[in-house]
């Protein structure tokens, strides 16, 4: 099963990447680099076996550990053995950064049902407890 990374993905991420970088020619002119269909698949391939090597030495690493599920830490961890080290530190900050978010948008959600109840979390208001007895009590008719 070889499945190909997505390609406006790949494209948006190269394009990003040259954004940042000086693009002069020999007469010093600024300009934008294009980039072609045959470069977009072989970075995609890159990708790919940088992946696929980063997460089966990772996979050692949990097993190494007596763990069936791989983390973060392993990630990070598989990323110093195969001598990319000088990435650990990028990628372990945009780990924490993805942390952050996440954690702010489960308290924005959490803050959003609470005032979407009317201040009560989980049903505390009542209504959900009338509703349960008067199932228990329909299911006490039918017996």
């Amino acid at each position: 099963m070889d499945e190909e990374l997505p390609r406006a993905h790949i494209k948006r991420l190269v394009k990003n990447k040259l954004s940042t970088l000086d693009n002069v020619d020999a007469k010093g002119v600024t300009f934008e680099p294009s980039i072609q269909k045959d470069a977009l698949h072989a970075y995609g391939e890159c990708a790919k076996i940088f992946i696929h090597y980063i997460t089966a030495t990772a996979n050692e690493i949990s097993r190494d550990h007596k763990r069936s599920t791989i983390s973060a830490e392993d990630v990070l961890a598989a990323i110093e053995e195969c001598d990319f080290g000088d990435l650990k530190d990028e990628v372990r900050a945009t780990l924490h950064q993805f942390q952050s978010n996440k954690r702010a948008k489960k308290s924005s959600d959490d803050k959003e049902r609470a005032d979407d109840d009317g201040g009560d979390k989980d049903g505390e208001n009542g209504d959900d407890k009338d509703e349960s007895d008067a199932k228990e009590a329909d299911e006490d008719t039918q017996v």
